[in-house]
Formats: C-alpha cells, structure tokens, sequence
C-alpha cells in the first residue's frame, strides 16, 4: 500500500477513535457585535439549537483576555440551560439582561478602554451531552452522561464607542463669564 494512502488510512482510523463532536449542536449570539461606552456593561444574547440527545450548558468564556475590559459568565453561573428534544425545547434563546443575569454573560468595558477601540474575541459555551434530560426526575449522571466538556464557539466583538460630552448647566455660566471679561478687556483696551 502506498504511502499516501496508509496516512489517510489511519487518520481516518483515529478519527473513528476519538470522541466525535456534537454535530447537531449551533450558538448564535445575539448579536455577534455589542457596542458601549468606556465604563458600560453590555453582553451578548443567544440562541442555542440541538436536536440530538440534551445539551446543558456548563460555562461559557470570552477569549482572549484583554485589559480593556472584563467578562462574566451568565448562562453557566446562573442558568441551567438544557436543550434538546421533547420534553426540552430544541431551540432556546435568551435576551442579555444585566439585572436578571441572562443571556451569554456581561462585558464591562474597562473605563480606561480608547473610543474607537474593538475587541475581537471568542465567546466559548462548555457543555454536557446526556441521553436523558437532566430535567427528568430519573435522570443518572452515572449512566446517562454520553460525554463532557464539548465546547461551541462563536466570534463576537465589543465596540467601544465615544463618550458624547454634554456641557453641565453650571459650565454654560462659566462659558458666559469668560465671554463677558474678554469682552470687557478689549473695551479697555481701545483709546
């Protein structure tokens, strides 16, 4: 046998071998780019499809770390979102609500973040894969687990955007006074 065709032959033999990925398994967040000011908390929304086995969410992360701000995990920390077929939903979505902690997670743009500024990233969900829902009251980890730590990823982006500066009520007098003393300085000046 050539030797092309044994490096296929046995890539395809390790592939067989090692645990397949959920292929019926897609995240989408909602949107894919969020946008705020320096200081701002904004997150991601999302949808979760899976129509095989059920799907629960463990963890999620935004990859790579940066200084210009800060991620937390909402869908993993304080859901327990199992997707799957009947009796679970085969699709789940969520809004981002920073006060009802749903949604992918929070972003909170470091206030020393540039306007203009994007952070490109990878939003990573951690899952388990069970062929019993963890909703069932019959439900065993022990002999229902078919596998764990599969990972769905998506790019996502932050924009940061500018902080629109609206002079206070009080700098409109101090904007007055400085017009009205230039003003009075010239009249003395002239002969």
């Amino acid at each position: 046998m050539p030797l092309n065709n044994r490096i296929v032959l046995l890539l395809l033999t390790a592939a067989l071998l090692l645990p397949a990925a959920h292929a019926g398994a897609i995240f989408t967040p909602t949107p894919s780019t969020i946008s705020g000011a320096p200081g701002d908390t904004v997150g991601w929304g999302f949808t979760i499809s899976n129509d095989t086995n059920y799907l629960l969410i463990t963890s999620a992360d935004f990859t790579p770390a940066t200084p210009l701000g800060t991620f937390t995990d909402f869908i993993g920390q304080f859901n327990f979102i199992v997707v799957g077929p009947s009796p679970e939903s085969t699709s789940v979505s969520q809004t981002f609500d920073p006060s009802a902690l749903t949604g992918v997670g929070s972003f909170l743009i470091s206030s020393s973040a540039t306007p203009g500024s994007v952070i490109t990233g990878l939003l990573t969900l951690t899952y388990d894969l069970f062929s019993v829902s963890p909703n069932d009251p019959n439900f065993d980890p022990d002999t229902d687990t078919i596998s764990n730590g599969n990972v769905l990823t998506s790019a996502a982006e932050v924009d940061v955007k500018g902080v629109s500066v609206v002079p206070e009520p009080a700098s409109f007098g101090l904007v007055g006074l400085a017009l009205l003393l230039g003003s009075a300085a010239q009249k003395i000046r002239k002969p």
